[in-house]
């Protein structure tokens, strides 16, 4: 990562020093131009080669069972800063979903498995955005009178109006899912944890209050709400290590939202082989 910020600012660095080389007539303006050249070549080459890296891992993490969009950001992360790197995963995956919108298709929803939506409840906020959004748009084309700012609000704009729609369609493409391995739980392109169905020891409606966060662990528990609650209460054999991306958490239950909490609740127990308690 200390290679890519070298080359970031490496080739600005390099111009600036030959501008004073020349005014101090160190240099030529012709030397200082080839220079230039050569230089500017060397980090083309560099480049190249951190390309040529991003390409063998993202095949490598492709080759270990990862999904395209997970070894599409093992890839970033070998060429680009952390947090760049997630940042452009993040906007990809926005714009994919919006493509798999629009062709009617779910990610990460194998045949034979279960789809558990959860994105009823966030529908009226981004329908909301969404309005205010486009308003916004129109209000800057017709109020404001200079053209160069207009032009530069008005594509501020439209790529808000993307991101905001991106997101709307990551709630609906990307929905929880049931196979008869795990439960994987997701919000949008925010999360996306896997808890395995050997270690599920029971299932039940229960709705209860969750923090104003995508996800959180507290008291021994995993819990990813919608509005403020979950509705789908998993009971473990025993505490349990989930993944969460860069980090993971032992815990001994899982809560999560659902539109139809009744519905997940019978996947889940076909799923894991549970009876019900009743």
């Amino acid at each position: 990562m200390g290679d890519v910020r070298v080359l970031r600012w490496a080739g600005p660095a390099v111009l600036l020093v030959e501008v004073v080389l020349v005014a101090g007539g160190v240099l030529s303006l012709g030397s200082a131009a080839l220079l230039f050249v050569l230089v500017e070549g060397l980090l083309a080459l560099t480049v190249a080669g951190q390309l040529v890296a991003a390409r063998r891992r993202y095949r490598q993490a492709r080759t270990a069972g990862a999904e395209a969009e997970a070894a599409l950001g093992e890839a970033l992360r070998t060429v680009l800063p952390g947090p760049v790197a997630a940042a452009v995963h993040h906007e990809l995956r926005l714009w994919a979903s919006l493509v798999l919108l629009a062709r009617r298709r779910r990610h990460g929803v194998p045949p034979g498995a279960v789809a558990i939506p959860y994105h009823r409840d966030l529908r009226p906020m981004a329908v909301t955005f969404l309005a205010l959004t486009v308003v916004e748009v129109a209000v800057v084309e017709l109020a404001v009178p200079w053209t160069t700012v207009r032009w530069v609000l008005l594509v501020a704009g439209v790529w808000t109006l993307l991101f905001v729609a991106g997101m709307a369609a990551a709630n609906v493409v990307r929905p929880h899912v049931v196979t008869w391995e795990v439960l994987r739980l997701r919000a949008a392109t925010f999360a996306d944890v896997r808890v395995p169905l050997d270690r599920v020891a029971s299932v039940a409606v229960r709705r209860r209050p969750a923090p104003d966060r995508t996800i959180s662990v507290a008291d021994d528990e995993l819990v990813l709400g919608v509005s403020g609650s979950t509705g789908v209460e998993v009971r473990l054999t025993g505490p349990t290590t989930i993944g969460l991306g860069r980090r993971s958490a032992t815990v001994t239950a899982v809560r999560f939202a659902a539109d139809d909490p009744a519905a997940a609740v019978r996947a889940l127990r076909a799923a894991a082989d549970l009876r019900d308690p009743r």
